[in-house]
């Protein structure tokens, strides 16, 4: 975990000083307080035995009553700021996580990321990040903060008693680091063994539960169920035996800490005898360890997580470490995309052959096929990047860009932001019109979402909304018909500059000549792109397109492949 400590200490900064100086703050409140309210108490009362058995004394009761009073709204005030303040370095810890993984995730190949299923992925930038936060408060502050008051602790006794202050710094310090250093030693692999069975139930209640119909079909699902409650009964067991021994080690601790309290009112009944130290100030003592010892018991329970949070941070080293992808320079004008296919299942054209084609920039190929002839599949070959379950040799399957680039070499990231698909199905998410057209662009004008709107014949409608670009569409775009659904998902598209444009069936459940119209409409966006254009026949729009418009000269580099 030690970069993950580094990384604390480099991105925190001067955070982390102010954050341990406020628990700092707030637990030195605390010892004060009870220090001193055992010494005001135990004045008090020799005092009064005092005076009632006739002997003047001198008692000024305001000034302890006064510290009383201030180092109690003192800790009132450090917690709250403490509380506050680390709540929000610790969001701005998870965020500078989030952003390092994020980052180091775009440089990942598309088969790293999908050699990782759903359920891992949601463990890992969610539970195991939220583990990361022990780091801050569990092992950073909280300890820091303790050894600085048992420092202080110690400094204020030696005024009074230097040899006592020295033996109870050290025994403090003693105390500090053996429960730290044994309740990690102790139980690292059982709280690691506990995250790993969880993460194990946590997958398989997922599997359980998507794939419940399945099972139920299959009459799997009792079996599944008790697969499932084996693995819980494993983390339960795991879980006990942690919990035993965090038990047993508070047991020593307490002991420990027992014992040095009695010790300590020996040796402070002992110094008021002799002299060296007042009563009231034996008492003091006794208070300040007690003060003390309420946060030396806590840390076994702080520390037993440390098995968790390091299974946390294996699991996202991975992610770290991961080989960054080459470094290929590639023009934003994308010369050309070889695409060759053999052998995919769902693609019969390519079992024997192989399916082969180039698209170039201000040229449309044309797939061709009966529902079922593998159209969609071949678009999601090109954007999966050349992967797919094959039987035969890998290097018969492959895409490559520039004709020398393949898109293995790729992150995801850079491919998909030159690529732009339109699928058959319509997506629309529940939100407003213009929230569904500029949806995932961070630079986009209100005139630029009118004027795809326009190229879609959707602006007189929208005009006509009650809110315009603010009217909400409904859930999943309910409150809009197929047609215009469709619009607004090829309206969308147009919004993009992606060299590379797969278009599915785009006019799909319009009318002929609507489709015509917009086809012409788009001629200038399509112009110095490549398209590929997947259709159960050739459309009529693409033949119709007149010779004598220069932006609509693409239908002479028109290249039909037929899938039947």
């Amino acid at each position: 975990m030690k970069n993950w400590f580094l990384l604390v200490r480099r991105k925190l900064g001067s955070r982390l000083v102010f954050g341990v100086l406020w628990s700092f703050a707030t637990l030195f409140s605390g010892a004060a307080l009870l220090m001193l309210s055992g010494w005001f108490i135990s004045a008090t009362a020799l005092a009064g035995i005092s005076i009632a058995a006739g002997i003047s004394i001198m008692f000024d009761m305001y000034m302890p009553g006064s510290g009383i009073r201030f180092f109690a709204l003192s800790r009132t005030v450090s917690r709250y700021a403490e509380r506050l303040y680390n709540h929000d370095s610790i969001l701005r810890l998870i965020s500078v996580f989030r952003l390092t993984l994020f980052s180091s995730m775009t440089g990942m190949s598309n088969a790293s990321l999908r050699s990782t299923n759903d359920s891992e992925w949601l463990a890992k930038l969610t539970a195991d990040l939220d583990a990361l936060d022990a780091i801050l408060l569990r092992y950073t502050i909280v300890p820091i903060a303790i050894f600085l008051l048992i420092l202080s602790v110690a400094f204020f006794v030696g005024f009074f008693y230097l040899e006592l202050a020295i033996v109870l710094g050290i025994v403090m310090l003693v105390l500090l680091c053996a429960s730290i250093f044994a309740t990690v030693k102790l139980t690292k692999v059982h709280a690691y063994k506990t995250s790993v069975l969880l993460s194990d139930c946590r997958e398989n209640l997922i599997e359980h539960l998507s794939g419940a119909l399945e099972l139920q079909a299959f009459n799997m699902m009792l079996h599944h169920e008790q697969k499932l409650t084996q693995s819980m009964a494993s983390f339960y067991a795991v879980q006990k035996s942690l919990n035993k021994k965090v038990a047993n080690i508070q047991l020593i601790v307490d002991s420990a800490l027992g014992l040095v309290t009695v010790s300590l009112i020996v040796l402070g009944m002992h110094g008021a005898n002799m002299g060296l130290i007042t009563g009231p100030f034996a008492v003091l003592l006794v208070m300040m360890f007690m003060a003390m010892t309420e946060l030396l018991q806590g840390i076994p329970s702080q520390f037993s997580s440390w098995g968790q949070t390091e299974f946390a941070v294996a699991r996202l080293n991975s992610l770290l470490h991961e080989t960054p992808m080459p470094n290929h320079k590639i023009e934003h004008d994308t010369q050309s995309l070889d695409v060759h296919i053999k052998g995919h299942p769902q693609i019969l054209s390519s079992q024997h052959n192989g399916l082969q084609f180039t698209l170039l920039p201000q040229q449309i190929v044309n797939v061709t096929g009966h529902s079922g002839s593998g159209k969609s599949s071949i678009a999601k070959f090109i954007i999966d990047m050349g992967k797919y379950e094959s039987p035969l040799n890998e290097s018969d399957n492959y895409v490559l860009l520039n004709q020398s680039i393949e898109l293995s070499h790729l992150s995801s990231i850079d491919w998909y932001s030159r690529i732009s698909y339109l699928e058959q199905a319509n997506t629309l998410l529940a939100g407003s019109l213009g929230y569904n057209l500029a949806l995932g662009i961070s630079d986009v004008s209100e005139n630029d979402l009118w004027r795809v709107l326009k190229i879609v014949e959707l602006e007189q409608w929208a005009n006509k909304l009650p809110e315009g670009l603010n009217t909400w569409l409904g859930e999943m775009g309910a409150n809009v018909s197929g047609g215009q659904a469709r619009r607004i998902c090829l309206a969308r598209l147009l919004l993009r500059d992606s060299p590379i444009i797969i278009l599915d069936e785009p006019f799909n459940g319009l009318d002929e000549e609507m489709s015509k119209r917009i086809w012409l409409s788009m001629q200038t966006w399509l112009s110095n792109k490549m398209v590929l254009l997947l259709s159960h026949h050739t459309p009529e729009y693409l033949l119709d397109v007149p010779a004598s418009n220069t932006a609509t000269s693409m239908s002479s580099k028109l290249t039909s492949i037929s899938l039947n």
